[in-house]
């Protein structure tokens, strides 16, 4: 069957590599989008075990199974994707910290009922246009936070933006505006123990983006950023492998195609046709024809291939197998995107040193 292979030893030697570059800020790590593609809770686990105490989760679904399967207090959470009609109460009452924008949200954050103080990091808008208050709103939001944080019911915790990494000069423009705003809110009466920023590229290459904390996501799963750098180029490691069964070879129009087991129902995209590669018995084979939803064709003319051979259609590229971003730059797109379509229908199998029960627990 369709197999992600994840290897969470070099998730971990990711992680510890990324946790030194972007010290003395703290390595947030994200896993959001079910971890890249490669399992929300395992990856979770093999974070904290590895020492991470800050997990970047989006959404409050994904936090609320984190402290469920037992990640604790000692590990904090961050989600900023709410819905209009959000239960901010079950999310404060897990002690998952919440990214707020906009004073509608303070609002029903102060109706919520809860008996705890929400954790806020409060966001403005740097340019991306990723949700946070405008500069015109940040006042405002600055001066309500600080009036429930005086009645208790909330605790301004961070300040934070996203930025796009597009350019030196779009990220020191941000960067500037980011600054601005805290002295904003600063004169306001507003302290924050957690100002953050930078995402992976800039936490990687700029000290002056990294502040108090780096989220980083593409870049602990191995994925480069592209455009010429690869993982290597990074010290990074690849983290998924993408295998599946030769399902069968047949002779077609003076060709030898084997069908391969995998197709866009498992995430694959529909235009690799005619663009990707795959390795199989460790030689490299186009693959032609359109992408069924459960299977595709790899021309393997004059090679010994059978069913029951594994084709891997990446990997760390060691074995002659593509890597992911030689995938990524065969069809136009990025890394994140090809194991994030992977769905979770598609067995996962880790392997290296599998974490024991979550640490951090409450």
């Amino acid at each position: 069957m369709t197999t992600a292979h994840i290897d969470l030893d070099a998730f971990r030697r990711n992680t510890t590599m990324l946790a030194a570059r972007v010290a003395p800020a703290e390595l947030m790590v994200m896993v959001k989008a079910n971890a890249y593609g490669h399992g929300l809770l395992p990856i979770a686990r093999a974070a904290v075990d590895g020492g991470v105490r800050l997990l970047g989760v989006l959404d409050a679904e994904s936090g609320l199974a984190l402290r469920a399967d037992g990640i604790g207090g000692q590990v904090r959470l961050f989600a900023w994707l709410f819905g209009p009609q959000e239960d901010y109460r079950s999310i404060i009452d897990a002690d998952i910290d919440l990214g707020i924008s906009h004073l509608h949200q303070l609002e029903r954050i102060a109706a919520s009922g809860s008996g705890v103080a929400a954790r806020l990091h409060l966001k403005i808008d740097t340019g991306l246009h990723r949700n946070g208050a405008s500069e015109e709103e940040w006042p405002l939001l600055i001066a309500r936070a600080l009036e429930l944080q005086f009645a208790g019911i909330v605790e301004i915790v961070g300040a934070w933006t996203h930025i796009s990494e597009a350019s030196d000069d779009d990220d020191s423009d941000a960067i500037a505006r980011f600054e601005r705003a805290i002295t904003v809110a600063e004169a306001i009466g507003a302290r924050f123990a957690m100002r953050h920023l930078a995402a992976s590229a800039a936490g990687f290459a700029r000290e002056d983006a990294r502040f108090d904390v780096v989220r980083v996501g593409a870049f602990a799963y191995g994925i480069a950023p592209g455009g010429g750098i690869g993982p290597s180029d990074m010290g990074i490691e690849p983290v998924m492998t993408l295998t599946a069964p030769v399902a069968s070879v047949r002779e077609h129009e003076g060709r030898t195609l084997a069908r391969v087991a995998i197709g866009f129902a498992d995430g694959l995209p529909g235009h690799a046709g005619g663009r990707g590669e795959l390795a199989i018995r460790g030689r490299r084979h186009p693959i032609v024809g359109a992408v069924g939803a459960f299977g595709i064709d790899a021309d393997v003319t004059g090679h010994p291939i059978s069913a029951g051979d594994v084709a891997v259609l990446f990997g760390p590229g060691g074995s002659a197998e593509p890597s992911l971003q030689e995938w990524a730059d065969a069809l136009g797109t990025i890394g994140e995107e090809l194991v994030v379509r992977v769905p979770p229908e598609v067995r996962r199998e880790y392997t290296g040193r599998a974490p024991g029960a979550a640490r951090g627990r409450a």
